[in-house]
């Protein structure tokens, strides 16, 4: 226990002194904010205000700001447990690139110890900067429109975030492992920003991008733990607009695409399945990452 210790904080110590990195792992963040702003936001905000379903609802002031906010915090957080993970992992590619792994190896310390750090580090550097992110937007989205959410959905909020982190531990593991170079993870983690902010339906929703884009998202394990958020925040912040039930499942399904998309198509297939079929994948992603990095490291 002591070497895992002391090998998770030297990676993440080595993260955080790293501040390229630690950019580069907020540039999806950064870019997701920046187009809300400029243009993305508005145009959510338009579909609110000019959808005949919510044209007889009277939203407060501030109200619609709410609900696009929450709607893109939703998503930046998911996005952040991938490029997040994907950016502490890059000092594991970096360990095995530069053979450092067989200094630690002439040490007391055990492959099994190694390959662990790695995976803890990854969780907590994730989950913490996601905390960390969650608990500063809550109170921002509640200072600037006024609206606060529920003490119970921000709770909700962090064990979706422990199950995002976790899930991208072992998804971005077994990229880690599959990938040789550590400049390669950072384009890696720059290109799956973009690509999962359109298959996840992040950027535009699923209903102007068409049924083959969330057929195809279907198979993202971060798709389906977007929706889980969103569902999660907007169902707080719709109730305390008192958006009628009408409009609220036409603002959930066509504007923020938080309904069920099921799997390949097949929208019968409850969320609850899905989340858990995530799981059951990530964990064969980790038990793969586990088995090549040993052979990679047993080679050396």
């Amino acid at each position: 226990m002591r070497h895992i210790l002391s090998l998770t904080k030297r990676n993440i110590l080595l993260f955080f002194r790293d501040r390229l990195a630690v950019f580069f792992s907020f540039l999806s963040t950064i870019v997701l904010v920046a187009l809300y702003f400029l243009f993305i936001g508005r145009m959510f905000a338009n579909g609110i205000e000019q959808s005949p379903e919510s044209a007889a609802v009277i939203f407060p002031d501030g109200g619609v700001n709410f609900l696009v906010y929450i709607q893109m915090m939703a998503g930046v957080l998911i996005l952040n447990s991938m490029s997040l993970t994907i950016g502490v992992f890059s000092t594991a590619a970096k360990d095995f690139e530069t053979r450092r792994v067989d200094n630690f190896l002439l040490t007391r310390a055990k492959q099994h110890e190694l390959l662990l750090s790695y995976t803890v580090s990854g969780f907590i550097v994730s989950f913490a900067l996601n905390l960390f992110t969650w608990l500063l937007s809550f109170l921002l989205i509640g200072v600037l429109t006024g609206f606060f959410l529920s003490f119970g959905t921000f709770m909700m909020g962090v064990v979706i975030l422990i199950a995002a982190s976790a899930i991208s531990c072992a998804l971005m593991l077994l990229v880690t492992a599959l990938v040789r170079s550590s400049t390669a993870m950072g384009v890696i983690g720059g290109i799956a920003g973009t690509f999962l902010g359109f298959l996840c339906g992040i950027y535009m929703p699923y209903s102007g991008l068409g049924g083959g884009t969330a057929a195809a998202g279907s198979f993202l394990p971060y798709t389906h733990l977007t929706i889980w958020m969103k569902r999660t925040l907007l169902n707080d912040a719709l109730t305390q607009l008192q958006v009628p039930a009408e409009a609220n499942e036409f603002m959930m399904r066509d504007i923020f695409s938080a309904a069920n998309v099921g799997f390949a198509g097949i929208d019968k297939v409850p969320l609850a399945v899905m989340l858990g079929l995530c799981g059951v994948f990530a964990v064969l992603c980790f038990g793969a990452a586990w088995l090549v990095l040993k052979r990679r490291i047993t080679k050396k």
